[in-house]
């Protein structure tokens, strides 16, 4: 390039400057061109040289701009956009130096809670002057937990929640509600659940899909297969638990999964050891879960089917069936002989349950259900006591807003068909020896906050036994339900 512009200028000079030429010796003239000819080099080189500054400017700034980090324009700004693995590791670094061993604590921990306001109105009906008074009140129910997974294999837990007291402890295992009560005075908070749970990756042979084993307090495994005519969905039992999910059938359009459960349940622990009368429940249950394409429907027909059998042990005598002076009869009959035990000889409960899950209305699941429970062993001079059944639906199911349900079902609970302690407190007056309908709905007005309605229409069955009032129990609750985790 240097050469090609010092030509140029040469071929210039040469014939653009005809008159210096003639008037001039060609030894002046010699000299003269050669000083030109220097100057315009010079000034030719360091405009060469300014030129090749720019580029080099420009070739910095062009490096500059490929290194940097791309950008996204956010209201009208940029702003530079970030590796997020290395994010990831700039925060899990500055996180270590801050808590040091903790960190391995806060892996896979989670926590969970849900809490819940609540407005309920009962009124009873009978003419009876000994008639229950209504009421209004209002209550609220807190609960919160953590969870830790320690392997694929191992995990614990424990939750809190409320409840109300009497005595030092909570008397009533169906229900963790707390009244607005008392004067402002301070509320109960009790240990809901403790336990741990192991997965064993060993047992996972043929058709073994998971195997569980349990222990401590828990949530109910038996909720599955039931329905909250044997178990109210608060109850957390107590003990261990065994149980293997099975996969028989996996096809493209058809799958069929089976499962077996086994529980070993302590309920009561006579202090005394006088007569060694300590009160466990033995729990099995077994349930088959098919799923199935049909050309009614867009969606899969999913069908569960369980039999369940629950033998108490020494639960109805030597007020095993109390906590404190406080009796969990609800409803089991205990009018003929002491009343530290119950009328019914014991308590050998054997339930039938099905459910079905289909979508006649597009993505609206429609889920009707039918239970049936009986106590062979209700005591000779009660057999026409011991039978219980339920029948019911529920339209929709919330998992996110905007989504809605409603549910209907009635029941028909007979005193010593199924034990009282632990059944639907909501159910009338509570538990056993009732018949009524039971109406509920929900709406999700956010992803974590639902608001659900209820309205429970009871009578009781043996009346005029017992003090037993032939009376409506008509209950209305309206909940706000928030719940995270």
């Amino acid at each position: 390039m240097k050469l090609k512009l010092q030509a140029i200028v040469l071929l210039s000079l040469f014939f653009f400057s005809p008159v210096l030429w003639a008037d001039m010796d060609p030894m002046s003239q010699m000299k003269d061109f050669m000083n030109n000819v220097s100057k315009q080099m010079a000034s030719m080189q360091k405009t060469i040289e300014q030129q090749n500054q720019l580029i080099n400017r420009q070739n910095d700034k062009i490096n500059q701009l490929e290194n940097r980090k791309p950008r996204v324009e956010m209201g009208g700004s940029s702003v530079e956009q970030t590796d997020p693995q290395k994010e990831k590791e700039k925060f899990e670094k500055n996180l270590a130096a801050k808590i040091g061993e903790a960190d391995k604590w806060l892996k896979d921990l989670k926590f969970f809670g849900d809490g819940r306001l609540r407005y309920e109105a009962q009124q009873f009906t009978s003419g009876d002057p000994s008639e229950t008074d209504d009421r209004n009140r209002f209550r609220f129910r807190l609960r919160v937990g953590a969870e830790k997974k320690f392997n694929d294999q191992f995990k614990a837990g424990f939750s809190l929640a409320s409840g109300e007291a009497s005595s030092g402890q909570n008397v009533d295992p169906t229900s963790t509600n707390t009244t607005f009560d008392n004067n402002f005075n301070f509320k109960d908070v009790f240990i809901e659940r403790a336990y741990a749970l192991y997965n064993p990756n060993w047992a996972k042979v043929g058709p073994i899909e998971k195997a569980e084993i349990g222990g401590g307090k828990f949530a109910n495994p038996f909720e599955k297969g039931s329905s909250d005519m044997i178990w109210d969905r608060d109850v957390r039992p107590e003990g261990a638990y065994e149980k293997i999910d099975l996969r028989l059938y996996d096809g493209d359009e058809t799958k069929i999964k089976a499962y077996g459960l086994a529980g070993q349940f302590i309920l009561d622990e006579d202090s005394s050891g006088s007569n060694n009368a300590d009160a466990e429940l033995y729990a099995f249950q077994t349930g088959l879960e098919a799923g199935f394409m049909t050309p009614a429907f867009e969606k899969p027909v999913n069908w569960l089917s369980t039999i369940s059998w629950y033998s108490y042990s020494d639960y109805t005598n030597v007020s095993n069936f109390m906590i404190g002076t406080t009796s969990l009869a609800r409803g089991n009959s205990n009018f003929i002989g002491p009343s530290t035990e119950l009328d019914a000889e014991d308590f050998e409960v054997i339930e039938l349950y099905n459910e079905v899950k289909l979508y006649p209305f597009g993505d609206v699941a429609l889920t009707p259900f039918f239970d049936i429970a009986t106590n062979p062993q209700n005591g000779s001079d009660q057999n026409d006591e011991g039978l219980a059944w339920a029948f019911g639906a529920k339209l929709g199911g919330i998992k996110q807003k905007g989504d809605w349900e409603l549910g209907y079902a009635y029941k028909r609970i007979e005193a010593n068909s199924v034990v009282g302690a632990f059944n639907d407190s909501d159910f009338g007056n509570g538990h056993s020896n009732k018949r009524g309908s039971v109406f509920k709905l929900g709406y999700a007005l956010t992803d974590n906050i639902q608001l659900n309605g209820a309205a429970i229409f009871v009578n009781n069955l043996t009346t005029g036994t017992g003090g037993v009032l032939d009376e409506e129990q008509r209950r209305f609750q309206m909940d706000l339900v928030y719940k995270f985790g």
